[in-house]
């Protein structure tokens, strides 16, 4: 009996310890607001990904602190819908959606 090769995990798969918080949408884009695992004593960081038809693909990171500097991803960088990401990315790590997890 020939062994399978193992089967590449989805892209959607995420890694052990993140947690999402909610999602928001502006059609036909839906964003997702994830929490990073980070080690302790350290600021809690989060990940915005999106999904626009192709699959999931990271939007940009951001701190707890609303100080820190924002890292955008490709193409986000400097878009005109940024501040309203942000905006709406905060208030998900605010305030976690109960329904979306």
């Amino acid at each position: 009996m020939q062994e399978q090769a193992a089967k590449p995990k989805p892209d959607n798969d995420r890694s052990e310890g993140e947690h999402y918080l909610g999602k928001f949408r502006r059609y036909p884009v839906e964003f997702f607001v994830i929490f990073l695992p980070t080690p302790p004593g350290t600021p809690a960081q989060y990940r915005v990904d999106c999904d626009d038809g192709v699959g999931p693909h990271e939007v940009c990171r951001l701190g707890e602190d609303p100080g820190e500097p924002v890292v955008w991803r490709g193409a986000w960088q400097g878009d005109q819908w940024c501040r309203w990401i942000l905006k709406n990315a905060r208030e998900l790590v605010a305030n976690p959606s109960r329904f979306d997890f």
